[in-house]
């Protein structure tokens, strides 16, 4: 199965990070406007078993989505898609203490490409690409907020 793992190094305490993380009504500060990420449905924490449904444009597609968080730890989040236009979608966030101001956040996706008419515009080239201007988008975003001390 496809794998994709980036990881940045943030001027921030893991606990800070971690928090930020941990709300899902975060998520769009953070995400690449391309997506147009539309929380539909989501807990105010991150906590294992809970869902968070949501909409996204990708590839010229507007697909809705539901996640399912399977752990929720201090140092990570593991989630797994419920529902959507892929057979499987796993994102694991693991965060590393650096330093008591610094961390690394490590993302971990795991996927399958689509079966169909589907397969032939979400390739895992596209897929990959996708991703990976998302966590690029991502990264820059959570190092600004931490240059500006908001995720001690």
């Amino acid at each position: 199965m496809p794998q994709l793992i980036t990881s940045t190094v943030l001027s921030c305490s893991a606990a800070g990070l971690r928090e930020f993380l941990g709300r899902p009504s975060n998520l769009p500060e953070i995400s690449d406007p391309e997506i147009e990420l539309e929380i539909l449905k989501a807990p105010e924490l991150v906590i294992a078993g809970e869902k968070i449904v949501f909409r996204v444009t990708a590839m010229g597609l507007r697909q809705r989505m539901t996640h399912e968080y399977l752990l929720a730890t201090d140092l990570e989040i593991h989630e797994s898609l419920v529902e959507g236009p892929l057979p499987v979608w796993r994102h694991r966030q693991i965060l590393e203490v650096l330093g008591e101001q610094e961390c690394r956040l490590t993302d971990e996706v795991t996927f399958e490409t689509p079966g169909g008419l589907l397969r032939f515009v979400l390739t895992e080239e596209r897929i990959r690409e996708s991703l990976e201007t998302g966590m690029s988008f991502r990264y820059e975003a959570l190092a600004e907020r931490a240059k500006r001390g908001d995720l001690l």
